[in-house]
């Protein structure tokens, strides 16, 4: 795990969401819960990953990504990712915009197929405080559960895999971290105990600042 590294890189909206889906299927591709993608509404994409890929050369899956329109909103999203072969963990990465409309990065076809042991879902929360809160109460998202999107107006845009697969335990919790820059942002998620795949869901706004939920401590 240690030989992944956290990298950003911004995608301008003349390259936007078609030039980062080109990046993440490039070898060595990234695998489930190694990308963590900002569909920004002027078009451009913040992308948080990590490398090498854990992919590779394989093309078992490929990323993708769609727009769902403030009339679809979090509701068309959800009922998405829920049709099969529906996405497991660390497969979606998804932006609910202010405007109810989400941009959606995830890997097809879905790990979890037909089955229906885990659902996605969404729920907004007037403040990053309350989020935290529910993430830790049982049954508790574990890695790669949790796509989160906290806004400029402070409240959280989150889809989430239910049940979570921590349960009860408490060998690891939710955390949230505001950052000026992204540079700051990736030198966090690098300090040990790093956050390994699906630890970490970052929101990289248009001002260059982060707001970062993560799993501590990391298994990296």
């Amino acid at each position: 795990m240690s030989s992944l590294t956290w990298v950003f890189r911004n995608f301008s909206a003349a390259e936007g969401t078609a030039g980062a889906i080109t990046f993440l299927n490039e070898p060595d591709r990234q695998g489930p819960g190694e990308a963590s993608a900002t569909a920004r509404n002027d078009g451009s994409v913040g992308l948080f990953f990590l490398e090498p890929g854990s992919l590779g050369t394989g093309t078992q899956q490929a990323w993708v990504f769609r727009n769902f329109s403030a009339a679809e909103g979090t509701a068309g999203a959800i009922t998405f990712l829920n049709e099969p072969d529906r996405q497991g963990p660390g497969e979606a990465s998804a932006t609910a915009r202010n405007d109810g409309s989400v941009g959606l990065f995830f890997l097809e076809p879905g790990s979890l197929g037909t089955g229906t042991q885990q659902a996605w879902v969404f729920r907004n929360f007037t403040n990053v405080n309350d989020a935290i809160t529910f993430l830790n109460e049982p049954d508790r998202q574990g890695a790669g559960q949790v796509s989160a999107t906290p806004r400029n107006d402070g409240s959280v845009g989150l889809f989430f895999l239910e049940p979570g697969s921590l349960g009860t335990s408490t060998r690891q919790a939710w955390a949230f971290q505001a950052f000026t820059n992204v540079n700051d942002a990736v030198t966090f998620l690098n300090d040990a105990p790093r956050q390994g795949p699906g630890e970490a869901s970052a929101f990289a706004r248009n001002d260059g600042s982060v707001g970062l939920f993560y799993l501590e401590p990391g298994t990296g």
